[in-house]
């Protein structure tokens, strides 16, 4: 009985790991960006490619961003100057990483620290895809 139970939640595992396959390839094939802000509460703050290119022109798609937040001083806010639209702003206070999937269309950008956006600011530009 204890064996035919064992063989059955393995067979479930396996089943369950095989139906994620799909996601997890389809997220892995989205270009990953890295964004850091307030590291040692440091007035500083980036967005970079995996190789720790600083990103000032990407083409149109959808990215992962992965947001490195070190600060309960700071925060990292996206937005689209072509569109004044924001896209997405972790919390002042909160502190973590998390990532975020965009779609980004061709455009300006911008992203900040909304507590100190004069001093801590940076853009990019999406090219047509």
């Amino acid at each position: 009985m204890i064996e035919g139970m064992r063989r059955t939640l393995l067979v479930a595992a396996i089943a369950g790991a095989v139906l994620a396959l799909p996601a997890l390839a389809a997220q892995a094939q989205n270009p990953v960006l890295i964004a850091k802000v307030g590291y040692h509460n440091a007035y500083k703050i980036a967005l970079r490619t995996p190789d720790g290119k600083l990103v000032q022109s990407i083409p149109a798609g959808t990215y992962a961003i992965v947001v490195h937040d070190y600060s309960k001083i700071h925060n990292f806010a996206l937005g689209s100057q072509t569109e004044n639209k924001r896209l997405f702003t972790t919390g002042i206070r909160w502190v973590g990483t998390k990532t975020y999937t965009v779609t980004l269309a061709a455009g300006n950008y911008a992203y900040a620290c909304s507590a100190h956006f004069r001093t801590m600011n940076g853009t990019f530009v999406v090219t047509g895809g």
